[in-house]
């Protein structure tokens, strides 16, 4: 219990927007590095679960790494349709970001936008997305047969 806690105390808590488009892209891909880690492990072992916390220090120091030293030409603006999101970073790795937006002249809000929307632009390719949409409808399909399967063999028990 204690290392947990020692974790969490070396992450910040970010409250942020982020667009519709770069949060599916974020979950696609934890969503499909577990997928792919389960059919992967070891020795029959249980894999180590992929977490969005893994992700998004992941992008937010690609970012850094990437354009730290040279600003955006422009940073995304919030945008109506933008939802709220709440997530741990690394707090060395916040830290960087927000004296990089110090720098770049921008609120650290705007950075991790920018962070997490050209990570996912680059790096979860759009064929991954639509196979996730593909598996989500194929998914639901399947669950709604099952349903309507297990509603009718009830019925005919209560009869």
């Amino acid at each position: 219990m204690r290392k947990a806690h020692e974790r969490r105390s070396q992450r910040t808590l970010q409250h942020q927007t982020l667009p519709a488009g770069t949060r599916f892209g974020i979950d696609t891909e934890v969503w499909f590095r577990n997928l792919i880690g389960e059919s992967t492990a070891a020795g029959g072992r249980p894999a180590r679960r992929s977490t969005k916390d893994e992700f998004h220090d992941e992008a937010i120091g690609w970012f850094l790494k990437t354009y730290g030293e040279r600003p955006l030409e422009q940073y995304p603006a919030r945008r109506a349709s933008d939802e709220d999101v709440t997530f741990w970073v690394d707090t060395k790795i916040m830290e960087q970001a927000r004296q990089t937006a110090a720098r770049h002249g921008v609120k650290p809000a705007r950075l991790l936008d920018a962070a997490l929307t050209l990570y996912v632009k680059n790096h979860v390719p759009p064929q991954l997305l639509e196979f996730r949409r593909t598996v989500q409808q194929q998914a639901l399909a399947l669950y709604a047969s099952t349903r309507k399967r297990a509603q009718r063999v009830q019925r005919t028990r209560s009869r």
